[in-house]
């Protein structure tokens, strides 16, 4: 048995543990679940993969949950995932090399995302900090939480190839207005003990920008900003990008074009350099939008699903057909595959 303890909460959750639990048993691992209050058959499901299934009295506190599942565990190394996540794919020869080799640093895997309603699926990737341990980190945060050091100091990361997938988010209007505003009403109780703590006000934004409340969205997201941050951090980047496209759903152009002068720290992300695209665009500086999403195009990896192909290739596109260059605008359109509003802009070139 290879030594990791995969852990993770759960509460009502029957409809999808039994995915996540189903995905973990090829490889061997310790499970363990500690259910925050299920009324459903949680608890009866993950018996029948594991018997280290504990009760945790919840408290309002998702890190007081995880840390409790992790002192539940056998071994030191641990692997977290979620109910609504499950293992896509994974190398238990290269977790084995990690925890030999970086015994200090915690494995990043890429996560495959999934929100919206059914009618209108969002698709995204990111990578989460998932395996290390727990003599060396925890989680902290009453909601969103971080998995953090225990003594003082920065996290070391490995890259490791594990791929989860995670639809969590799937959900009708009114799960998702009931999700936000528990979430939020977390948030702001831990930004009250923590007002220092720029990752918090990123999650209250990300909360409001769920909501739909962009302008306040904004607010929060210019609160964590005003920090001094570490432009490598994940979280940072993802700050930078969702303040930006909430800027131009809000019109607020002008004010956007201030991201020129960050562009040196984040010009490494597909996502950002789109984005640019899109602010120049919307500034009417053509030309400058056109070389960021011609830029866009050459990252192999982007966090937005199309930022760096089809999303920028029909940008490029209608930039080109403004200017007049038909031909060059049609061979943009070719390159966005099954996007509907490129493939209908396909069918005026092949009827004029």
């Amino acid at each position: 048995m290879l030594p990791i303890s995969v852990c993770m909460i759960a509460k009502n959750e029957s409809k999808r543990i039994e995915r996540c639990l189903s995905s973990l048993m090829p490889y061997g691992f310790e499970i363990v679940v500690a259910d925050t209050g299920s009324s459903d058959n949680t608890r009866e499901i993950a018996r029948r993969f594991t018997d280290k299934v504990f009760t945790f009295e919840w408290c309002d506190d998702f890190s007081a949950a995880r840390n409790f599942s992790i002192s539940k565990a056998s071994h030191d190394w641990i692997f977290m995932i979620d109910c609504d996540e499950y293992i896509k794919s994974t190398d238990v020869e290269e977790l084995t090399y990690f925890m030999e080799h970086l015994p200090h640093a915690a494995g990043s895997v890429s996560r495959e995302n999934v929100s919206g309603s059914m009618d209108a699926l969002d698709y995204y990737t990111d990578r989460t900090e998932r395996l290390f341990n727990r003599n060396l980190y925890h989680y902290t945060g009453i909601i969103h939480e971080q998995l953090t050091p225990v003594a003082d100091g920065e996290m070391e990361c490995f890259l490791l190839n594990t791929v989860l997938f995670h639809d969590g988010y799937v959900m009708t209007a009114r799960e998702r207005e009931e999700k936000s505003q528990r979430n939020l009403s977390l948030l702001l109780k831990q930004s009250e003990k923590e007002p220092d703590n720029p990752y918090v006000y990123y999650q209250l934004g990300k909360g409001f920008e769920m909501a739909g409340d962009y302008g306040k969205s904004c607010q929060y997201y210019a609160r964590g900003l005003s920090f001094p941050l570490d432009p490598s951090l994940a979280y940072v980047q993802s700050m930078v990008v969702s303040n930006g496209f909430n800027l131009l759903r809000l019109g607020r152009f002008e004010e956007a074009l201030a991201y020129q002068n960050i562009y040196e720290d984040f010009a490494g992300s597909a996502d950002f350099v789109y984005l640019m695209g899109l602010i120049y665009r919307n500034n009417r500086l053509y030309e400058e939008a056109l070389e960021e999403f011609t830029k866009a195009v050459t990252f192999a990896f982007a966090n937005e699903n199309g930022a760096n192909s089809f999303l920028a290739y029909y940008e490029m596109g209608n930039i080109l057909a403004l200017a007049g260059d038909y031909d060059l605008a049609r061979e943009c359109y070719l390159q966005c595959g099954d996007y509907a509003p490129a493939l209908e802009i396909l069918k005026l070139y092949e009827n004029p």
